[in-house]
């Protein structure tokens, strides 16, 4: 998926609004009790097939999660952007936040993505972790397991 230069305005808007409202979001409010690892595989080949077709949101790791995550049809969308250096950033750490999915089991989910800076200042993406919550429980949980 491309980024059009005219979406990229509404994009960093967009990027705007969930950094001033991550603050709430995604620390200690969020009950976490396991996690799934995620293969990266797929990832990092959609990330070098965009590379070897020009796109340049492949050098932005900010834009990963637009061209990576189904952000449609969902009630809410936060991220948290943590860099290693802020002038020279070779490590990053990104965790994504989707909930009020259209779906009578699943209600959200957190994935959480350790990013490396390879020799060619393209972002590969060494982890991803996953964890959804459910719709039934009373509390806002996420785990690994699977919902009823």
């Amino acid at each position: 998926m491309k980024i059009s230069i005219k979406l990229a305005p509404f994009y960093l808007f967009i990027l705007l609004i969930s950094s001033l409202c991550i603050s709430n979001s995604l620390h200690a409010s969020q009950d976490i009790k396991s996690w799934e690892e995620v293969p990266v595989i797929d990832f990092n080949r959609i990330i070098q097939k965009a590379n070897e077709s020009g796109e340049k949101w492949v050098y932005k790791p900010e834009f990963y999660i637009f061209n990576l995550f189904d952000l449609t049809a969902l009630k809410k969308i936060s991220y948290e952007f943590n860099v290693d250096n802020i002038e020279k950033p070779k490590n990053i750490d990104i965790r994504i936040l989707r909930d009020g999915f259209l779906d009578d089991s699943v209600r959200g989910d957190i994935h959480q993505l350790k990013l490396k800076l390879n020799n060619k200042m393209i972002w590969k993406i060494v982890s991803i972790k996953k964890a959804i919550s459910c719709w039934r429980n009373n509390q806002l949980i996420y785990s690994k397991e699977t919902c009823p």
